[in-house]
C-alpha cells in the first residue's frame, strides 16, 4: 500500500514538475519571439508594401523573379503618381517592364519610353551655351576630364552653331569640325555675322580651351558609340530629357542597356544631379544587375541633401554593388524600406548580419536522476532541472532567407525599426 502511494506521489510530482517546466519554456519562447520582434504579414499585395497613400523614402528590392520586381517597381510608380512626384526609371534592357509601364500609364499626361528604337533623349537641346559647357565638363570622366577651359571651348562652339542657325544637340558635337573652328570664326567675321569684339572673345574662349579639345572630341565620340538612345537630327522635335520630364511631372523610362556604359551613364547622372540642385522632389528607380563603378550615379543617389528619393532593384543587391566591403551596409542604412527575397548563400549571410541581432534566452536542461524502482516505489526523474543563459542571436538566420519560397520575402523598415515576413501575392 505504502509503495503504491509513493509511486503515485512520485508520478504526480513528476507530472507537475514537467508541466511547470513546459510553462516556463513557453514563457521563455514567447519572450524570445517578443525580443526577436518579427511581424508576420501573411499574404501581402504590392500596394500593401508600397502604399499609394503617401510618398515613401528610399527603397531597396533584391532577389526574387524579374516579374515580382517589375510588380513592385510599377507599384512604386503608382505611388509617385498618386502623390505628384515625377519618376525616372533607368533599366538594363527590361523590355517587359517597358510594356507594363506603357499599359499601366497609357493615360498619363506625360509618359516617355526611351530606348534604341525610340531614341529621343537629349539633355543639351534646351540648354543655353554656358549651361552646355558646364554640363559637358561635369559629365566627363576623371581619366578624360574636360576642365573649365574645355567648358569654355564647348560654350564657344555652341555659340557659333547658333549663329549659323543650328540649335546644338548632343549627337552634333561628335561631328563638329573641331579642327577648323578658328577658320569658322574668321569666315563669320568676314561675312559680317560676327563683329570684331565678339569674334575676339570667341577666339579667346577657343584658345583657353584648346588643350581640352582632344578630351571634348573623345567624350562626344565615345558617347555616340555607347548611346543609341540619343536623339537624331530627324527626331529633335520629339526629343526630351530628365529635366523636361520633371517639369511636366511625368514618368520616363530609359533603357541604358548596361550601367557599364560609363559616358552614357555619366551624362544621365549629371542631369539627375543638376535637376536635384533645382530643389524639386523626384524619384529615380534603377533596375540593374550592377552599377558599381558608376561613381557619378552613386554620388547623386547618396547625397542626402538633395530632394531625390531612389529605388534600387536587382536580382542580388550585393552583386549590384560590386561585392564591395561595406557598401551593402551603407545602402541598407540609407533605405527607408528594404524588400528581400531568396538569395544565394553569400548574400544570405551578409543580409542576415545586416538585419541585426536580439537578446536570446537559451534553455539548458539537465537530469540528475533517472526513472527507477527504489525502496519507496517507482521514481519519474524528479531531479530533472533546467537553467537559462542569454546570448546575442541574429534576428533572421541566413538559411531562413535562403529557404524563402518563390514570393516569400523579408522586409526591413528603418522608419519603424521593424522586420516583417510575408508572401507576395
Amino acid at each position: 500500500m505504502g509503495s503504491r502511494f509513493n509511486t503515485a506521489f512520485s508520478l504526480v510530482a513528476s507530472v507537475v514538475g514537467h508541466s511547470n517546466r513546459r510553462k516556463a519554456k513557453r514563457r521563455i519562447n514567447r519572450l524570445n519571439e517578443q525580443n526577436r520582434n518579427v511581424r508576420s504579414l501573411g499574404n501581402t499585395s504590392p500596394d500593401q508594401i508600397i502604399p499609394c497613400s503617401y510618398q515613401m523614402g528610399n527603397i531597396s528590392i533584391s532577389g526574387g523573379s524579374e516579374a515580382i520586381r517589375n510588380e513592385l517597381i510599377v507599384q512604386n510608380c503608382k505611388q509617385s503618381v498618386s502623390v505628384g512626384v515625377p519618376t525616372i526609371i533607368l533599366h538594363e534592357g527590361n523590355h517587359l517592364l517597358e510594356q507594363i509601364l506603357q499599359t499601366t500609364f497609357s493615360g498619363h499626361r506625360y509618359l516617355r519610353i526611351i530606348n534604341a528604337s525610340k531614341p529621343f533623349y537629349d539633355p543639351l537641346f534646351r540648354l543655353n551655351d554656358m549651361e552646355i559647357g558646364h554640363f559637358i565638363s561635369d559629365s566627363s570622366q576623371k581619366d578624360h576630364k574636360v576642365d573649365s577651359g574645355g567648358a569654355l571651348y564647348v560654350k564657344a562652339l555652341s555659340t557659333l552653331l547658333r549663329l549659323r542657325g543650328i540649335t546644338p544637340y548632343t549627337r552634333m558635337f561628335a561631328h563638329c569640325p573641331h579642327g577648323s573652328i578658328n577658320n569658322m570664326i574668321v569666315n563669320m567675321e568676314n561675312s559680317g555675322m560676327l563683329n570684331a569684339d565678339r569674334a575676339d572673345r570667341l577666339r579667346n574662349e577657343v584658345s583657353l580651351g584648346s588643350r581640352a579639345q582632344a578630351e571634348v572630341e573623345y567624350f562626344f565620340q565615345q558617347l555616340e558609340l555607347e548611346s543609341p538612345i540619343l536623339a537624331w537630327k530627324s527626331n529633335l522635335s520629339r526629343c526630351t530629357s530628365i529635366s523636361e520630364c520633371i517639369l511636366r511631372n511625368g514618368i520616363m523610362s530609359i533603357d541604358v542597356v548596361s550601367c557599364g556604359r560609363r559616358n552614357q551613364l555619366a551624362l544621365i547622372s549629371t542631369e539627375i544631379e543638376h535637376c536635384a540642385r533645382a530643389g524639386r522632389p523626384f524619384r529615380v528607380i534603377i533596375d540593374a544587375v550592377s552599377f558599381s563603378g558608376s561613381e557619378k550615379l552613386i554620388q547623386a543617389l547618396k547625397n542626402s541633401s538633395n530632394p531625390v528619393a531612389w529605388t534600387i532593384a536587382s536580382p542580388d543587391i550585393n552583386r549590384m554593388l560590386g561585392n564591395a566591403q561595406g557598401e551593402l551596409a551603407t545602402w541598407l542604412a540609407l533605405s527607408h524600406r528594404a524588400v528581400l527575397f531568396s538569395h544565394g548563400i553569400k548574400t544570405c549571410e551578409l543580409l542576415s548580419a545586416e538585419l541585426g541581432e536580439y537578446e536570446h534566452i537559451d534553455i539548458v536542461e539537465s537530469r540528475a536522476g533517472a526513472n527507477n524502482i527504489g525502496r519507496i516505489g517507482y521514481h519519474y526523474g524528479t531531479n530533472s532541472s533546467f537553467s537559462t543563459s542569454a546570448k546575442r542571436k541574429r534576428i533572421i538566420q541566413p538559411e531562413e532567407i535562403g529557404s524563402l519560397g518563390n514570393n516569400g520575402f523579408i522586409m526591413m523598415d528603418n522608419d519603424t525599426a521593424t522586420i516583417s515576413k510575408g508572401t507576395l501575392v
